[in-house]
């Protein structure tokens, strides 16, 4: 190879390198711009968002401030409940205490057995009567039949002993069976 030749070759490959180099950086250029447009577009997006960001704010403190009202209300109502409660267990020894006091002296009643227990059937169905204005609870028929600790029998097919409101047996019931009326 010739002086000229090796001349040529190195010029040759140096514009090659060139027209790469200036291809290189305007790729860069262009690529740049276009991450410039992106981010604008971008900053534009949330600018629109940031708009609705304080509507959100108010959205979220108004739930924040419901949920805080119902949790009052809740512990409120824990409260009611649990003062309920407690009467319910006041009143229900006390009207235990009371029937206590009557066996005792009832001659009939023997407090001293060890199988003896109050009898409060009567205080369910003096509770049941008082669940109505008419005196019987709503939803029961004239005549209700009665089990042998008070409460309403609702089973059709009950067969045990059957008493009428005033505790008497239902014709032919005895307390150790049932009684079959047609």
């Amino acid at each position: 190879m010739s002086t000229e030749q090796i001349v040529w070759t190195i010029v040759i490959v140096v514009v090659v390198l060139a027209l790469v180099g200036l291809i290189a950086a305007s790729m860069r250029k262009k690529s740049r711009q276009d991450n410039a447009a992106r981010a604008a577009q971008l900053r534009q997006e949330a600018d629109q968002r940031a708009m609705n960001i304080p509507e959100a704010q108010a959205r979220a403190k108004e739930a924040e401030a419901q949920a805080e009202q119902a949790r009052i209300q809740a512990e409120r109502a824990e409260q009611r409940a649990a003062e309920a409660g407690t009467a319910f267990t006041q009143e229900q020894a006390a009207h235990e205490e009371k029937i206590r006091s009557a066996d005792q002296l009832d001659p009939n009643v023997n407090t001293r057995s060890d199988d003896y227990t109050p009898d409060t059937a009567s205080a369910e169905r003096a509770r049941a009567a008082a669940a109505s204005p008419a005196g019987t609870p709503v939803g029961t028929p004239v005549g209700e039949e009665y089990d042998a600790q008070g409460l309403p029998i609702r089973d059709p097919h009950y067969t045990g002993p059957r008493f009428d409101a005033d505790g008497r047996p239902i014709g032919g019931g005895t307390p150790e069976g049932g009684s079959h009326r047609a």
